[in-house]
């Protein structure tokens, strides 16, 4: 058996152990025929979003706020304000990362503290 089959009653996968000629199903104890099961077939699909879907979402996202603001000045173009989020990256008994985003030249800095 190449496929792990599923209950016709409940749905539910069933074990692969042969009770005889048959598998039970652990959930509603309906018993299948082995010899059923072998002659089913299994179709699946899988459905990937396209690439276009993604910039449109990225594009989004750029669109929205940029989130909290801080008094940092960039290094890079010298604008008075940054925008910042935080990240638990290490352990717990260490600090956090805070990434710094420039609404103004994007520039992205970090500071571990």
């Amino acid at each position: 058996m190449s496929v792990q089959p599923f209950c016709l009653r409940c749905d539910s996968v069933l074990p692969l152990e042969i009770t005889g000629n048959a598998v039970v199903c652990k959930l509603c104890k309906l018993s299948h025929s082995y010899v059923d099961l072998m002659n089913k077939e299994i179709h699946c699909r899988v459905v990937f979003n396209s690439r276009t879907d993604e910039k449109e979402d990225q594009d989004d996202e750029n669109k929205e706020a940029i989130g909290p603001m801080t008094d940092r000045k960039c290094p890079q173009c010298g604008n008075d304000g940054m925008s910042y989020t935080t990240r638990q990256l290490r352990g717990a008994d260490e600090g956090q990362t805070v990434f710094y985003l420039c609404p103004v030249c994007k520039y992205q800095d970090n500071e571990n503290s």
